[in-house]
C-alpha cells in the first residue's frame, strides 16, 4: 500500500526479490478526488477477495500504513503478516499537516513545484539516495493525481488508530528510519511496537523517509 503518492511505484525495486515467494501487487489507489479510508480499505478488500484465508501479506508505507492497519482490523481472517514502514497510528504534528493541506494548491504553480522538487532532491541526496533513484522519485511524483493527493493529505488529519493497535493479532514487522523528516518514524515505530502484541521493530538509523529507495535495503528480508 503506497504513501501519499498513491502510485505504488516506490516498491518497484523490491518486486523481483519478493516475487520468488509471493504473487506481488504494488498497489495503486484509484484516481478520484472524493473518498475516505473506508473506500481505500474496500479497494483492497475487492482486490484480495479471491485469496485463501490467512494468505495475504500486506505492506503499508507512510500513508499506506493506516490503510493497511484498517484492513487488518476489518479483515483479520485474510491476513498472514503485516509490515509497516515509516508510518503512524496518529499523525501528531497537527499544525504541519494543516499547513501542508493549505499549500497543496500552490504546487500547480511551476515555480513552487520546482522549489519543492529542489528541496526534496537535496533531502534525498543527504539521506544517501543515489541519482538514479532520485530520478525515479521525481518521475513518480509527476504521476500523482493532485486532487487525490490533497484528499489523502486531508485524511492524515483524521487518523487515530492508537486505541485499536492492541487488536492486531497477526505477526507484524515495523520498519522505522532514524532520519525521517516526514514522520518521526522511530518514535512512532517504538510506540506501535509497544501496543501491537506480536510486533517486531527494526530501526534504520541512517535512512530517511524514502527507505524503499535506500541502497542496500531489501523489503524481502523482513517478510
Amino acid at each position: 500500500m503506497p504513501g501519499l503518492d498513491g502510485t505504488g511505484r516506490f516498491f518497484d525495486n523490491h518486486v523481483t526479490a519478493l516475487a520468488t515467494r509471493y504473487r506481488v501487487r504494488a498497489w495503486e489507489f484509484r484516481r478520484r478526488g472524493s473518498f475516505d479510508f473506508d473506500d481505500l480499505v474496500d479497494e483492497l478488500a475487492e482486490g484480495t477477495a479471491g485469496e485463501d484465508p490467512a494468505s495475504v501479506s500486506i505492506v503499508g508505507e507512510s500513508f499506506g500504513g493506516p490503510v493497511a492497519i484498517r484492513f487488518v482490523l476489518a479483515y483479520p481472517e485474510r491476513v498472514r503478516t503485516l509490515v509497516l514502514i515509516n508510518t503512524f497510528a496518529r499523525y501528531r504534528s497537527r499544525v504541519r499537516i494543516r499547513l501542508a493541506c493549505r499549500l497543496v494548491p500552490a504546487l500547480g504553480w511551476p515555480i513552487v513545484r520546482g522549489l519543492k522538487d529542489m528541496i526534496a532532491d537535496r533531502i534525498l541526496a543527504a539521506e544517501g539516495i543515489p541519482p538514479r533513484e532520485r530520478r525515479h522519485y521525481h518521475a513518480t511524483v509527476r504521476m500523482i493525481d493532485p486532487a487525490a493527493y490533497r484528499r489523502r493529505l486531508e485524511l492524515v488529519r483524521t487518523v487515530d488508530l492508537v486505541d485499536r493497535l492492541s487488536e492486531i493479532k497477526v505477526p507484524t514487522a515495523i520498519l522505522a528510519a532514524g532520519r525521517d523528516k516526514i514522520v518521526p518514524s522511530v518514535v512512532e515505530g517504538r510506540f506501535m511496537a509497544s501496543r501491537i502484541p506480536n510486533a517486531r521493530l527494526y530501526e534504520f538509523p541512517r535512512a530517511g523517509h524514502a527507505l524503499l529507495l535506500t541502497p542496500g535495503f531489501s523489503l524481502a528480508n523482513y517478510m
